[in-house]
């Protein structure tokens, strides 16, 4: 017998499926009442609308409010986003309808990691979409006009498991074998972004969100393979950039920054407040709680003693304000006794060395 996906996530022969591909009865009750959209809510997302409206700053008329994807659907799942786009004419704003795109796209980008905003753990994730851009989903809704442009069918529709795997795995096996180190890593993983967008373009295209290619595609952002190559790219340019910023060669350190940092680990001389202000100043150190997830190759203060390396692709050395010091590995968690972690990341030489002078502890020091 065939295995087809069904709704949440099930284990199969002890292998972890992630299955939303096949309908639901009804729409998401959280969002939906007897085919109605719920009133309040709608008020709450046109709100953030006009404010993401006036975030743009482009002089074109808004022609629509939408809802698309799963939660205007029959395959929603509870981890759905809300896809709320704004519908303009990109000529409206230049001729060049493809500098406009990639304008709205990094608009898309900043707003989202600003405004991280959910409901009921439903991201909401916002896009101004050009008015000519053909519909690819199955259920569009109008949010302007509370009503919809496209009604889905609850008909029920089941693909294959071993289908959708069979036209993953290629991909997960490319992203699974990229090295952080390669010199052309770079080149590779923006040829492998490109062949992904072309394989699921085509697939909405020619038999729209029910395609394998659009199914394998979730499969991979599901299983983590997305946000891998997002990360190995960060990492693989900040590395680059990095490198040219070194002087002469190798940038070295102040030679008061590794004695302070020697002291503070191998004796029991505690850097100060004042010694803590001049390191992140001197290291350009950035200081935010999801750290190299975020700026990967940069210095970062994790305000927290507790220090998860999931998604993280190389080492980082860990100092807490205690003196405590370790190398942490890629995809373990650490905990520190203090209530502060300085990271260095191990993506360039220079860092390397500095690691190294560190941890050689010299009594004259």
């Amino acid at each position: 017998m065939e295995r087809y996906t069904a709704m949440g996530i099930s284990k199969n022969n002890g292998t972890v499926m992630l299955n939303e591909y096949e309908t639901q009865d009804t729409l998401n009750p959280a969002l939906w009442s007897s085919g109605q959209f719920d009133s309040k809510l709608r008020v709450a997302l046109l709100k953030i609308a006009k404010h993401f409206i006036d975030y743009l700053e482009v002089p074109a008329k808004i022609k629509d409010v939408t809802l698309t994807g799963s939660n205007v659907n029959y395959n929603w799942t509870p981890q759905s986003d809300i896809d709320l786009h704004v519908i303009l004419d990109y000529s409206d704003i230049d001729n060049n309808v493809e500098l406009v795109r990639n304008l709205m796209l990094a608009k898309k980008s900043i707003w989202n990691n600003n405004y991280p905003l959910k409901y009921r753990d439903m991201d909401i994730e916002l896009y101004a979409q050009d008015d000519a851009e053909p519909h690819t989903s199955t259920g569009v809704y109008s949010l302007l006009r509370d009503q919809w442009i496209n009604e889905p069918s609850p008909e029920k529709v089941q693909v294959k498991d071993a289908d959708i795997i069979a036209k993953s795995e290629p991909f997960a096996y490319m992203i699974d074998n990229i090295k952080a180190d390669d010199p052309n890593s770079i080149e590779t993983i923006e040829t492998l972004k490109q062949k992904l967008k072309k394989f699921r373009q085509c697939g909405l295209q020619s038999a729209g969100e029910y395609s394998l290619e659009n199914l394998a595609f979730k499969r991979l952002r599901n299983s983590g393979h997305l946000e891998r190559l997002n990360n190995l790219y960060k990492q693989a340019v900040m590395s680059d950039l990095q490198q040219g910023l070194t002087e002469g060669g190798e940038r070295a350190y102040n030679t008061d920054v590794t004695s302070m940092l020697r002291k503070h680990i191998h004796t029991d001389q505690r850097m100060t407040a004042t010694d803590w202000k001049f390191l992140l100043k001197h290291m350009d150190t950035i200081v935010d709680p999801r750290g190299q997830w975020d700026h990967p190759g940069r210095c970062t203060l994790i305000p927290s003693n507790q220090i998860t390396m999931q998604n993280v692709m190389y080492p980082v050395y860990g100092i807490d304000d205690t003196g405590h010091a370790k190398m942490m590995q890629p995809g373990q968690n650490y905990a520190y006794p203090g209530r502060m972690v300085f990271e260095i990341p191990l993506t360039s030489q220079s860092y390397k060395n500095l690691v190294k002078e560190i941890e050689t502890w010299n009594q004259e020091d």
